[in-house]
């Protein structure tokens, strides 16, 4: 409980948080896993629930697997592509500190989803459009949290902190290619083992 209230505290003032988590040992890895895992819980409840009004998604066709995994892989890609430019940029923050921060930072996202998955059931169309800022409130907010997040445990400052986003997204695109490659090359494989497996017993 005690770092589910230090959570708070970071939400309003994120540098001084963020600093206290990583030299003070404040944050906590399993609540930001948990803070993961309910993230992505919430995604398929706003894809289920949100209002009509508002709610473009093919409800009926909806696969939780899949839902599950595009909003988890955003930001775990994220981490790691964070992690491996800033090893490289002399950053102090470590793959832990890093997850910590991104899962930290992604509660705004997650009190817009509940807050507007619930209030939509119950707006008329002329009124979508306060739901529309307050999601746009949150998603700033998030950008906020984790550029200061960011900064604090690598220890950059602004400038050179947005120059390693930039390149974070590079090399996230990168890897989101080499993962790509490597399920193609992994399909040839299995198609080939497939097609020899059977010209084998054909010729027994």
């Amino acid at each position: 409980m005690e770092k589910v209230k230090y959570l708070g505290h970071i939400l309003f003032h994120p540098f001084d948080g963020f600093y206290e988590a990583k030299v003070r040992g404040k944050g906590s890895l399993r609540l930001a896993t948990i803070l993961m895992v309910l993230y992505a819980v919430l995604k398929c409840f706003s894809y289920q629930y949100t209002g009509f009004i508002m709610n473009m998604n093919p409800v009926f066709e909806m696969n939780s697997v899949v839902i599950v995994i595009s909003a988890l892989s955003v930001p775990l890609l994220f981490v790691v592509a964070n992690w491996t430019v800033t090893t490289l940029f002399e950053g102090k923050g470590k793959l832990g500190e890093i997850f910590m921060v991104t899962s930290y930072s992604m509660v705004p996202l997650m009190l817009g989803e509940i807050l507007v998955t619930l209030v939509s059931n119950f707006v008329i169309s002329e009124e979508v459009v306060l739901l529309t800022s307050v999601k746009a409130i949150m998603v700033v907010w998030f950008a906020f949290l984790m550029i200061a997040g960011l900064c604090t445990i690598h220890e950059y400052g602004l400038f050179q902190n947005l120059a390693t986003l930039v390149v974070t997204l590079i090399a996230a695109a990168i890897l989101i290619f080499l993962f790509v490659l490597f399920l193609s090359l992994m399909e040839q494989m299995v198609s080939f083992f497939i097609t020899f497996s059977q010209e084998w017993v054909r010729r027994t």
